[in-house]
């Protein structure tokens, strides 16, 4: 029970020290601005296409303190109901989001991959990304 607690202070000052974080796109997307709400369906694979086009999510991996920000503020899920959840899809022939394993291999994936979408630090955003949605920490 300690443990827990330590980890979930440690966690939450990270998160407090952490700058905002950006979702984006590579700058010739065609997406200018998405709701909070259309990112959750995009990254949970509800929508898979943006104007005919296919939407590839990205998520770092499950450690990953920015993640788990990412999937409080955006997805509002714990990292147990979002395994419990696809779980749960992969029986409908559903999959989870593609996984990178480092913020420079997201923003890499995000310029270089058409209809690629995914989450960045503030300092990480560059001019060859749009960014479509803040999420303020």
């Amino acid at each position: 029970m300690m443990f827990r607690i330590t980890a979930l202070m440690l966690l939450g000052s990270i998160l407090v020290r952490a700058e905002n974080i950006a979702v984006v796109v590579g700058a010739k997307s065609p997406i200018e601005h998405l709701e909070r709400e259309q990112i959750r369906a995009i990254f949970l694979k509800k929508q898979r296409f943006f104007n005919g086009r296919a939407l590839k999510p990205i998520n770092l991996a499950p450690s990953s303190p920015l993640r788990k920000a990412f999937e409080v503020k955006v997805l509002q899920m714990s990292t147990e109901h979002l395994e419990r959840y696809w779980i749960r899809e992969h029986y409908h022939g559903h999959r989870p989001p593609y996984r990178v394993e480092s913020i420079p291999a997201m923003a890499e994936f995000v310029t270089k991959v058409p209809g690629a979408i995914g989450y960045l630090p503030e300092d990480k955003v560059t001019k060859k990304m749009k960014v479509l949605y803040w999420i303020v920490l």
